[in-house]
């Protein structure tokens, strides 16, 4: 929550969060690929810890450019393996349409 909220106050932090693979000492950006190459424009954020490994959740969200809003879709356990026909997937494919 610490990081969201560091992100919504810092417009240019915010950018990043739709620069595929930009990363920090606190966190990494990338795409969705299976899916940005299906046309949805979907993305992962990874966080690192104090000691620079991945926590144990992956925050996937949505961005709409026309609203220049973002969507948290989900925050998916580290095993996730970004499979569409996953549960994880498939509800996070929904909530997608839904937007």
């Amino acid at each position: 929550m610490a990081l969201l909220e560091q992100l919504e106050g810092d417009p240019d932090l915010l950018d990043r969060l739709t620069q595929h693979d930009y990363g920090t000492a606190d966190f990494h950006v990338s795409r969705w690929q299976s899916q940005w190459r299906e046309g949805r424009n979907l993305w992962r954020l990874k966080m690192w810890d104090l000691k620079g490994n991945g926590l144990r959740y992956r925050i996937i969200y949505a961005f709409e450019p026309r609203t220049h809003h973002y969507h948290v879709l989900a925050i998916a356990p580290r095993e996730f393996d970004y499979d569409a026909k996953h549960p994880i997937g498939q509800r996070i494919l929904r909530a997608y349409e839904e937007l």
